[in-house]
């Protein structure tokens, strides 16, 4: 009976070898490139969903992008984006402000940061946001 234990035992480290033989650092890799990845798809997704003008379906989709990526300055400005869209104002000021924070080279983020603050009657931060843009051009 021990033998076939122990056979059986062999047999199973065998098969599972590689599993069993990953590094935590391995697998932590494979878990963040797969959580980028799904944070990409609902980037895409939200996109299409702010394209056909379905934004509160957008929002949903770029939180799930920035609750898997929280550094991904693009979800953060798109997300912003789909708040002002839908009148979010206080929150959309926040989420465009969010992403130059996350990469303050972010020409597109200035773009639509200046965007947002020149429909909001707010010219000089609005100025100070296109210099930016263009700034981050050269």
């Amino acid at each position: 009976m021990r033998t076939l234990v122990f056979m059986l035992c062999c047999i199973t480290v065998w098969l599972c070898g590689p599993a069993f033989s990953q590094t935590p650092k391995a697998a932590s890799d494979k878990v963040k490139a797969a959580q980028e990845r799904a944070a990409k798809d609902y980037l895409k997704h939200g996109l299409i969903e702010a394209t056909e003008g379905r934004h509160e379906a957008a929002i949903r989709s770029f939180q799930q992008a920035i609750a898997l990526d929280p550094q991904n300055a693009e979800a953060y400005s798109l997300y912003g984006s789909s708040l002002a869209k839908v009148g979010k104002l206080v929150e959309a000021e926040a989420a465009l402000r969010k992403a130059v924070t996350l990469k303050p080279d972010y020409r597109e983020g200035w773009y639509y940061l200046g965007l947002f603050l020149e429909e909001r009657g707010k010219k000089k931060e609005a100025d100070e946001a296109f210099a930016k843009a263009r700034q981050g051009a050269r």
